[in-house]
């Protein structure tokens, strides 16, 4: 008889093995715990962001705008916010999602608190700008931590939540604006709901929300992104065995983790679902900007105005 030979099936790469344990992990009260506190950083940001249509109006009269001024608030900081976020995916892999999102939390918050103070509108624009920076560091980056730390079936209702959360601040906002719509320092308060939350949210983000576990394994450290893996799972209440180091692979290392070049969004595969996100980030982006800004800037304007 002719001994045959097995064939040798690769191992899973160590992120892989990673994904597999989380998404192992049953639905508990600390998944909860993350959707409310990821849906709570979005619902601050989303009312920073759209904070600058109530500017507009509020802040015309006491600190006399000018149509130059209010060109540049109403762009300036929706401009930055974009290079914000193009500065954050260049950083997020180095120092990881959960450092840039809570350094954009607490820049975004901060500057928000700190309209309170705003006598002019150098001031003010220049705490709008850098706003933007840390709403352009912290606005996408609670969907990539929730799919990494959601089991998979559950990633698509964090995904509704955090949406709802977002328009629920699109909702709140013009409430608040409209109590203060005749304020002298209506301008510096409607910010105070958003400002607030820096005593709040950077304390939640850091006790509640672990670091990625696949970020810590590509930085070359597997004993802390198991230990990661581990204390999701304890909070989750012990329902599935820990991970251990050598559950990863001795021989796997992280050579197979590496991510994917930027270009391989426009492969075949893949790209009809990047021209699909790209087409509704354009469609929601305007849709916001036109309500936010050019609404506000209408009713700013004398009836006799262009």
């Amino acid at each position: 008889m002719t001994a045959i030979g097995t064939l040798a099936i690769p191992a899973a790469p160590a992120s892989h093995v990673l994904g597999r344990k989380l998404d192992s992990i049953p639905f508990s009260v600390y998944h909860v715990v993350l959707i409310v506190v990821l849906g709570f950083v979005g619902f601050i940001e989303g009312y920073d962001l759209a904070l600058s249509g109530s500017l507009l109006v509020l802040a015309k009269t006491p600190l006399h705008l000018t149509p130059d001024e209010v060109r540049w608030l109403a762009v300036g900081p929706t401009f930055v916010v974009v290079l914000g976020g193009f500065a954050a995916a260049a950083m997020s892999d180095r120092v990881s999602r959960l450092t840039v999102m809570q350094i954009g939390v607490i820049l975004s918050t901060l500057c928000t608190l700190l309209i309170l103070l705003a006598q002019n509108f150098e001031q003010l624009l220049i705490l709008r700008l850098i706003t933007g920076i840390g709403l352009g560091f912290t606005i996408s980056a609670p969907f990539p931590i929730a799919a990494e730390l959601m089991p998979a079936q559950h990633r698509r209702t964090y995904g509704a939540i955090y949406e709802v959360m977002l328009a629920a601040a699109f909702t709140l906002l013009p409430f608040v604006a409209f109590v203060l719509a005749d304020h002298p320092s209506g301008f510096r308060l409607v910010g105070l709901p958003g400002g607030v939350t820096l005593f709040v949210a950077p304390v939640l983000v850091y006790f509640l929300i672990p670091e990625s576990p696949r970020w810590l394994l590509r930085r070359g450290r597997p004993q802390a992104a198991v230990d990661a893996v581990n204390l999701i799972i304890k909070r989750c209440g012990g329902r599935v065995a820990p991970l251990s180091v050598s559950d990863l692979g001795v021989e796997r290392g992280t050579a197979n983790d590496e991510l994917p070049p930027f270009i391989a969004l426009f492969r075949p595969g893949q790209l009809r679902w990047t021209a699909v996100g790209i087409l509704c980030g354009l469609c929601g982006g305007t849709a916001y900007y036109l309500i936010a800004i050019c609404c506000a800037e209408a009713v700013r304007r004398p009836p006799s105005m262009p």
